[in-house]
């Protein structure tokens, strides 16, 4: 006879060290508030299918919203608070994080240089966001390691706080909101919720193994069985072992090459990333190949003539501004789509986010 499976535990009776061995999946259950929505966003995993289609749809009505659309959601969260916590460069996350709070009636503050905070004093990054958890109604932040937001999310479900917490960008591991806005452009220009049949190519290009937002897009792609995942780059910068086990783990469809002028003209849409050298020294040698995976105007010219361009910013040599000029550049369409896709997901995140309410300014 198979043995039943184990009841999971209690949140009140794991400890940080049985809490940081579960894998994301394992960890999602415990990140919920009681009515079942997200409490605290870490990594892409926590998205099912149901939720991604639900979060684009209410995006699109905040970002096709009128007037009095727009002045009705920002009544909805004008009781809430946010804080920023962000201790590495942003520009794009933090500016649309800190516009699609304000724009549902938050009042919001800022941490970005941790000299300037009790931190400097001695405190242990843990305190202060904890501190920052006390006095704030959400928490969005982002910083080098991904283990910090792990344990800052125990504590918080671990202690029973009410906050939330956003995941903007931690380490090279995971940045689940840049990976929702690039699939919320992704489902707007192919309609992948209505379309039927057929298939599509993804191809994720440059350095893939310490890119964040390519593992975290990865992640939420593996949500749509249709969509074949090829991952071009050099060797040495491929997609992690870790990822890739996880796709064939789900049955999605993926493939490793360093040809990228054979994929190009089989892909419907392109990601392109930049040279991550800030989480590790890069040879070289690597530095020359890593110029073989630059998506020239000769390259974009191969693409398919209903191909999509994304890329999620900042930009070095590997797209050149005058990519932008073709239609096929989607790229500053998706940094708007981010203010929107944010405005969703806190709305959810709140359980503010019944569209039939909304529109019926029933809240």
């Amino acid at each position: 006879m198979t043995p039943a499976p184990a009841t999971p535990k209690a949140l009140r009776d794991l400890n940080w060290s049985d809490f940081s061995a579960l894998s994301p999946r394992e960890k999602s259950g415990y990140l919920l508030t009681r009515e079942g929505n997200l409490q605290c966003l870490i990594y892409s995993q926590q998205f099912d299918r149901p939720l991604l289609d639900h979060l684009c749809g209410l995006a699109e009505y905040a970002r096709e919203a009128g007037e009095s659309d727009l002045a009705y959601l920002k009544t909805l969260l004008a009781t809430r608070s946010g804080a920023l916590y962000f201790t590495q460069p942003s520009t794009r996350t933090f500016t649309s994080f800190s516009l699609a709070a304000r724009a549902l009636g938050m009042m919001c503050e800022e941490i970005r240089d941790p000299e300037m905070s009790s931190v400097y004093k001695g405190e242990s990054e843990i305190d202060t966001l904890l501190t920052l958890a006390e006095l704030a109604d959400a928490v969005i932040m982002r910083q080098g390691d991904h283990s910090l937001i792990n344990r800052f999310a125990f504590e918080v479900m671990h202690r029973g706080y009410d906050t939330r917490i956003l995941n903007g960008g931690s380490g090279s591991e995971q940045h689940p909101t840049q990976a929702l806005l690039e699939l919320y452009t992704l489902v707007s220009h192919f309609d992948l919720v209505n379309t039927k049949g057929g298939s599509f190519s993804v191809g994720i290009v440059g350095d893939l193994k310490r890119s964040r937002t390519a593992r975290s897009l990865s992640y939420l792609l593996a949500l749509y069985p249709r969509i074949r995942q090829i991952f071009v780059a050099p060797e040495e910068l491929q997609m992690g072992d870790d990822l890739t086990e996880y796709l064939d783990e789900t049955g999605i469809a993926y493939e490793r090459t360093d040809a990228m002028d054979d994929t190009l003209p089989m892909l419907d849409a392109v990601y392109m990333m930049r040279m991550q050298d800030e989480y590790g020294t890069t040879s070289e040698a690597t530095r020359r190949k890593y110029d073989d995976f630059r998506l020239t105007t000769e390259r974009v010219a191969r693409l398919k003539p209903d191909a999509c361009i994304l890329h999620p910013l900042p930009r070095r040599a590997e797209l050149p501004i005058e990519v932008d000029a073709d239609p096929r550049a989607r790229y500053w369409e998706a940094v708007n789509r981010g203010k929107f896709v944010r405005i969703a997901l806190l709305l959810h995140m709140f359980g503010k986010d019944d569209l039939e309410k909304i529109r019926a300014r029933a809240y």
